[in-house]
């Protein structure tokens, strides 16, 4: 906000040098047009360059005149830049202290001039109001350097920096080229020797060659000094990567705003403290040296807050559940992860933060390319569904079992003590990896933002070696923030599904009196919901939205699995028991789209309608009589697996006795039935 506010004060400055430099380009515009005229004349007619022997050569006639002319303007341009530029180690400590100054001696003027001072003043009262009792007159004749010190700064209440060397170097730049190019195209038409010792060696050194001094041995080391020096101090601090304590919650209790979380402290001093060195890399001619000491600077702090932030992923996810199942030891990433990268939701969450207009939906996550707009993801007023329909397909096909195949381990629900022996995360360190997650996308996203040039002549700087190592180090940010958001995500599965492998052990399922739900399954409501608000307050909405992504699939699927564990297992089941299966259905969808209600939800409506309704129905023909079941299958055969429907003609329900046989002579009689 800080350096915004210092751009709005340095138009007037800019205002007032283009105006300059545009005053003298238009007198070297004349002076080059007398001289070409002249040399023409001489050279011309014979008579003129007789009576012209001041002129020894004719079409050099005017040289000292342009050199003189040049040098002059030169020296007003530096001496408008001086008065802008003070080579000082903290001139923000020194303007805020000038301020205050001005800020008494004002009050204290005020006083003595007010209607009760009977004209007696105690000092000098044009102290500090100097510059608004000069004339129009005055100030036009004024140099350019006082009319700085005296004039501009006083109104715009700014202070000489050195930073604002680059605020006009572009300007100064594009004017000398201008100049040069003009002298050129004189001795081109002219005849004149441009070998020549009094046309190659200036009088004195020009605005721009002074400015560039300034640059390189002030401006630079100045700016290494505050990035590296920032970068290292916050990432010392033992909460670099912690989440920010965010109030929107208790300011918006419904939750269903946008929620954008904070950075971590360290990603903020990374993006604030490298912030003027991209600005000042867009000012500088690419390929310079000054240009590539900016770049090895920008490299240097970006490599000292990666070395960290990999320690950071690593206390994060290493030893956890979760992290096992993305990524074997080597750190090579499982098919499980590959396919995490296929699904829709993964490319929803590199639209968000990378800007991208198409993401392929198989990309690699080190090597995101192409660049566009944010597509809308905002839910409708009255529900949840989100705009996902603009996007295209909601999965590729097949993409969910595929992702399911490699999630075998985790619907083993017959051995509960599995989940309890992995580790997993508490509700503090879930927060804390969406934090991570979210603050590294979002540098990333920030940064490349800065590195691409607005001005264009990105295509031409990416070429260079030092460049394509910046944004080798900016993919790496954002190729850990990939990683962690999916560790999240998959400590989201694991959590669920721990939750529901309980209730095939609670006694409900065999109770006679009345149907009630098991404990897990509201216990699994209360965690969706205080995780959503938790993780949405440390990672924001999209870290959000991908960690729930694909529940809607997921608890009806572990609730399948759970009706397939009690078929097939010794305890029986009763109507109560499988009645309470099926409200814990609605409850779950009940909870899981609450949990989901937020701006920018990846909620599917048409995955939850018909996983949802997959697994009421297999619910139901759990209670089904066996002519009922048979009714189905000859009606349905293609909607569960053959081991699904052998497994139901197994199964000793409250309304029938199990007979595997059946299913296989039922299923040949069909086959006879279409053959014929």
């Amino acid at each position: 906000d800080e350096s915004d506010e210092e751009g709005d004060n340095m138009k007037v400055f800019r205002f007032h040098l283009n105006n300059l430099l545009k005053a003298f380009g238009g007198i070297m515009t004349r002076y080059l047009h007398l001289a070409q005229i002249l040399r023409h004349k001489i050279c011309s007619d014979p008579i003129l360059k007789q009576m012209c022997p001041s002129y020894p050569v004719p079409a050099s006639a005017l040289h000292s005149l342009l050199v003189n002319a040049e040098t002059a303007m030169q020296r007003e341009i530096k001496g408008f830049i001086s008065a802008c530029i003070a080579e000082s180690d903290k001139p923000k400590d020194k303007r805020n202290s000038r301020r205050h100054h001005m800020s008494m001696d004002q009050s204290q003027l005020d006083v003595e001039r007010g209607i009760f001072s009977l004209g007696i003043h105690g000092g000098n009262p044009e102290e500090g109001v100097s510059w608004k009792k000069v004339s129009r007159a005055n100030i036009v004749e004024l140099p350019s350097g006082q009319f700085v010190s005296e004039v501009l700064f006083p109104r715009t209440n700014t202070d000489p920096e050195v930073r604002h060397a680059l605020t006009f170097r572009r300007s100064i730049s594009r004017w000398s080229h201008e100049i040069s190019e003009g002298r050129r195209e004189l001795a081109l038409c002219s005849g004149e020797d441009t070998s020549a010792p009094m046309y190659n060696n200036p009088v004195e050194e020009g605005a721009l060659v002074y400015m560039d001094n300034i640059i390189q041995r002030t401006l630079l080391p100045e700016m290494q000094d505050e990035a590296v020096n920032a970068v290292i101090h916050f990432l010392e601090r033992p909460d670099a990567f912690d989440p920010i304590a965010n109030d929107v919650f208790t300011r918006y209790p419904h939750h269903t705003v946008q929620v954008e979380a904070e950075m971590s402290v360290a990603c903020q001093a990374l993006y604030t403290s490298t912030r003027p060195i991209f600005m000042a890399l867009h000012r500088l001619p690419t390929g310079g040296e000054m240009y590539l000491s900016l770049v090895t600077m920008l490299e240097h702090a970006m490599l000292t807050f990666i070395s960290r932030m990999k320690q950071r992923v690593g206390e994060v996810c290493q030893g956890k559940a979760a992290f096992s199942l993305l990524e074997d030891q080597r750190g090579s990433p499982t098919p499980l992860s590959q396919s995490m990268e296929r699904r829709k939701a993964f490319t929803l969450l590199q639209r968000i933060y990378n800007d991208e207009i198409d993401v392929d939906d198989a990309a690699a996550t080190a090597e995101p390319t192409q660049i566009g707009n944010i597509l809308p993801l905002a839910p409708s007023e009255n529900d949840t569904r989100s705009r996902r329909a603009a996007l295209g397909a909601a999965d590729g096909k097949g993409s969910f079992e595929r992702e399911l195949s490699h999630l075998v381990v985790l619907t083993k629900f017959n051995e509960p003590m599995s989940f309890e022996k992995s580790t997993l995360c508490s509700d503090e360190e879930l927060m804390k990896a969406s934090c991570l997650a979210n603050s590294l996308l979002r540098v990333a996203s920030l940064l490349e933002e800065q590195l691409r040039s607005r001005a264009g002549g990105w295509e031409k700087s990416s070429k260079i070696k030092a460049i394509r190592d910046l944004e080798s180090a900016i993919k790496t940010i954002r190729f850990h923030g990939l990683r962690v958001a999916k560790f999240c995500r998959m400590e989201m599965l694991i959590q669920t599904a721990r939750r529901m492998s309980e209730i095939c052990m609670s006694s409900v399922l065999q109770a006679e009196d009345a149907v009630r739900l098991p404990t897990c399954v509201n216990n699994l409501g209360e965690y969706l919901a205080t995780s959503s608000d938790n993780i949405r307050e440390a990672g924001g909405n999209a870290v959000a939205a991908y960690t729930f992504s694909s529940l809607e699939q997921y608890i009806p699927h572990y609730l399948m699995q759970t009706c397939r564990i009690m078929a097939g297992g010794e305890k029986p089941i009763t109507l109560n028991g499988i009645e309470a299966l099926d409200r814990t259905g609605s409850v779950l969808y009940r909870d899981l789209k609450g949990a989901t209600s937020f701006e920018n939800s990846f909620w599917s409506e048409e995955d939850a309608a018909n996983s949802f309704e997959m697994s009421a129905i297999f619910i139901s023909l759990m209670e089904s009589s066996q002519k009922d079941l048979e009714n189905h299958y000859r009606g349905n055969p293609n909607q569960f697996s053959d081991t699904d429907y052998q497994l139901m003609f197994a199964f000793n329900g409250p309304r029938r006795r199990g007979d595997p046989r059946r299913f296989n002579l039922l299923k040949s009689k069909m086959k006879t039935e279409r053959g014929n």
